[in-house]
């Protein structure tokens, strides 16, 4: 087999397309939970904007959480992930809740900025059913502290993601397709661009998988949209398009937004989201509090019918619209 021309996927969004489809209508097969909303990073372009990076007194409990997982089951969920309202691996329930879902039989997707691995914890997650999408702009210290926000934090990037690399990073070869548990994702800027194709490259030669697309004008990336793209709307747009394996993070075969079309997202307060992007602006749904899952899923699905168009994004068909067209980065 040509290992250069292996189709690569990261473990959790690695399903055929026959299986998503399978999805009960009353059903998920992913559930998107954010944990934490504190994050140590201060990003440009943060979905949640950066104003609301604390600690909220309205935070599901442990509790709550595994009794919205445990409903997530039920309705045939395969999939926890957590994306990253803030710093997932900053939650002191993360352990636990990872625990939970891996005795119930999901597979986790934490999305993080790695800052909080060392060695232990790397052991400790290649134990579990667990892959780490790891957020990395640059491998220029300047660009990378500069597009986080905070000083000093590159070299211990560069640690852990070595670390990662060594105890944790272990591809196989699995119907045809190479399938790695470590992802790295990248938000294309004006200051990250020049990085992208040495990003790609580094990942290609290791075999982890690679995505990464153009911000979306949500949360602190509308009030720093000019920062970010300057006039470059379109061209940041096409170097995510060249450089990603997959539309989105989370994409299916189709190029579908796997989260979108086949998920749920909960906020970590209850409240029920399209997608962990669509937050402010969009007509509510419900909170977990108030209504099961099951019930809130059939009030997404009636409220915002699905696109199942390859590449279509939800939230930046309302938001970018100077990109010119629907696109999935």
């Amino acid at each position: 087999m040509n290992i250069e021309s292996t189709k690569m996927v990261l473990r959790g969004y690695h399903w055929p397309q026959s299986v998503l489809d399978a999805t009960p209508p009353n059903g998920v097969f992913y559930l998107a939970l954010n944990m934490t909303s504190a994050c140590n990073y201060r990003c440009p372009y943060c979905f949640v904007g950066l104003a609301n990076l604390k600690l909220s007194p309205d935070e599901l409990s442990f509790n709550e959480k595994v009794r919205l997982i445990r409903q997530a089951s039920d309705c045939e969920a395969k999939v926890l992930v957590m994306p990253g309202r803030g710093e997932p691996l900053g939650d002191s329930d993360f352990w636990k809740i990872l625990e939970e879902a891996n005795h119930l039989g999901l597979w986790v997707v934490v999305y993080t900025n790695g800052y909080f691995l060392n060695r232990e914890k790397i052991l400790r997650l290649k134990q579990a059913d667990v892959s780490v999408y790891l957020k990395i702009d640059s491998f220029d210290r300047k660009v990378y502290e500069k597009m986080v926000g905070k000083k000093g934090v590159f070299a211990r990037l560069r640690s852990n993601l070595d670390l990662l690399v060594e105890h944790f990073h272990k591809p196989i070869i699995e119907n045809g397709r190479i399938i790695s548990r470590l992802g790295i994702n990248s938000v294309v800027s004006v200051q990250s661009a020049p990085s992208i194709p040495e990003i790609d490259a580094w990942c290609a030669e290791r075999q982890i998988f690679y995505t990464c697309r153009s911000p979306v004008k949500v949360g602190e990336a509308e009030l720093t949209w000019e920062y970010l793209v300057e006039n470059r709307v379109e061209n940041l747009r096409d170097i995510g398009r060249k450089y990603a394996e997959r539309n989105f993070t989370s994409a299916t075969e189709l190029g579908q937004c796997g989260i979108y079309r086949f998920g749920i997202t909960v906020e970590n307060n209850g409240e029920v989201y399209v997608c962990p992007d669509a937050r402010e602006g969009f007509q509510r749904i419900g909170n977990i509090r108030e209504y099961s899952l099951q019930n809130l899923i059939r009030r997404k699905k009636e409220r915002y019918p699905l696109n199942s168009s390859s590449g279509y994004c939800f939230v930046k068909s309302h938001k970018n619209l100077e990109e010119g067209e629907v696109g999935g980065k």
